[in-house]
């Protein structure tokens, strides 16, 4: 008898999985960039008109209230985003501290110049300097008593290590707006303003310039829909504003001379480049964290360390360069 050959089952590859149609259409379409705009321009609205009422209509002692708010919530935001990462910081202490840090600065730098009247005196100022020496070394200790309580060291000098560097860079950096409001040498709430706008415009024209222009990454590792085009789009911008808005400076120096048109420009061209790298900083952080934003607290912004992280950068840069320029 014949011998027949068993046939082998057939075997089929399994099915490939179908295409997210996400990965290969444009990230957004024409209506859905409109209304990414829309919110874009109210979430800016908004917070331009909190920052005019903070500097000229409200009194002073809000400002600091604001700044604290800002780093609040950027602390909180930072923490929380680095908790994707796996490492386990110490969210609500490091929030408090931050708090506290933000406090003493703004008693150092608006109360005891006399800008904010105050019923405390005498020892209760010498007080407030004791503790502003021995903040830091006083946090490191109360971070590590804080890391003895957990049940294992797992990622202890994660935990650590994160949780000062988050008040290193958020409540450290920006606690340098209330040093530019407290300078006697031109008006403060216009060095902000002056500021901000230099800042910001920035950041409005690399995301105008990058959206329509933009074809070169930046760097794509970190970020890929930052373009070069936008890079130089936001430091023209920024330049251009600084001369366009040379009046809010008064007549306080810049580099040691009084303020030119040209001596704007240099200055607005400094800012412009540092605050990108602020921005490109904080999308390291988010892609090491694997978080497409920080937050989501600012419609069209997304969270308040979106917003703030090209001033973390500038903002001790811009009051060096008044004090020591």
């Amino acid at each position: 008898m014949p011998v027949t050959t068993p046939t082998p089952p057939t075997i089929r590859e399994p099915a490939a999985p179908a295409p997210d149609p996400s990965r290969y259409a444009p990230h957004t379409t024409g209506e859905s960039r409109m209304m990414s705009l829309i919110k874009r321009l109210c979430g800016s609205a908004v917070l331009i008109a909190l920052v005019l009422g903070t500097l000229f209509a409200f009194p002073l002692w809000i400002y600091p209230v604001v700044i604290a708010a800002f780093v609040t919530a950027g602390l909180y935001e930072f923490f929380t985003m680095v908790r994707h990462r796996g490492i386990l910081v110490h969210r609500p202490l490091g929030v408090a501290l931050g708090i506290v840090f933000i406090g003493l600065v703004a008693w150092r730098s608006m109360v005891e110049p006399g800008l904010v009247p105050t019923p405390v005196v005498g020892q209760g100022a010498t007080a407030i300097n004791w503790m502003w020496d021995v903040f830091w070394p006083a946090t490191i200790v109360i971070i590590f008593i804080r890391q003895f309580t957990r049940e294992n060291t797992f990622e202890a000098l994660g935990g650590l290590a994160t949780t000062l560097f988050g008040l290193a860079y958020v409540a450290a950096l920006f606690s340098y707006f209330l040093y530019l409001r407290a300078m006697k040498s031109a008006d403060g709430a216009w060095l902000v303003t002056y500021l901000i706008l230099v800042t910001k415009m920035g950041d409005a024209g690399a995301y105008a310039v990058g959206n329509l222009v933009g074809r070169h990454t930046l760097v794509q590792r970190i970020s890929p829909k930052k373009t070069v085009e936008g890079f130089f789009g936001a430091v023209l911008v920024s330049t251009l504003t600084a001369m366009a808005a040379q009046p809010m400076l008064g007549s306080q120096p810049i580099f040691g001379q009084p303020p030119s048109p040209w001596l704007c420009g240099l200055l607005g061209l400094i800012l412009g480049i540092v605050g990108q790298l602020g921005d490109l900083a904080e999308s390291l952080l988010k892609r090491d964290c694997q978080v497409k934003d920080s937050g989501s607290l600012i419609p069209g912004l997304g969270g308040v360390l979106d917003v703030m992280d090209s001033l973390l950068f500038t903002a001790p840069l811009f009051y060096g360069l008044l004090i020591y320029g």
